[in-house]
């Protein structure tokens, strides 16, 4: 859990190396060669694993409480490629406590590793009791 949950605290940051698990759909922007075809470096990781990366953060941040009763918004960027490792932080820009339940909201970001962001997030989640 991050030394405070205070608007502004960051969290993160993790490194993932990524895995495109859709390598295998030929023709498709996540095969090799369709996207070098198209003048991409290689198959894109699907957005879903990209965002999903995201819920990690939130997870190792916060506890498991973090993945109930949340909500989730992501917008993807840039591609995001097999074995080139990215970087996940976010920022927290909320805090509220109703009925005992502390909640945090957060704005998340993966960044590729030339330091751009490959893909943007907002939630807001619960915070397992310390």
């Amino acid at each position: 859990m991050p030394a405070t949950l205070e608007t502004g605290a960051t969290i993160g940051p993790i490194t993932i190396t990524p895995y495109n698990s859709a390598a295998a759909s030929k023709g498709s922007i996540h095969d090799d060669e369709k996207a070098r075809e198209m003048g991409y470096r290689g198959g894109f990781v699907p957005g879903v694993t990209v965002l999903g990366y995201m819920t990690r953060l939130l997870r190792e941040a916060f506890g498991a409480a973090a993945l109930s009763d949340a909500t989730f918004a992501g917008r993807l960027r840039r591609p995001v490629y097999e074995g080139a490792d990215i970087t996940v932080d976010g920022t927290i820009i909320g805090r509220s406590s109703e009925g005992g339940v502390e909640r945090v909201s957060v704005e998340l970001r993966v960044l590729n590793p030339d330091g751009e962001v490959a893909a943007i997030g907002s939630a807001t989640c619960r915070v397992a009791a310390s």
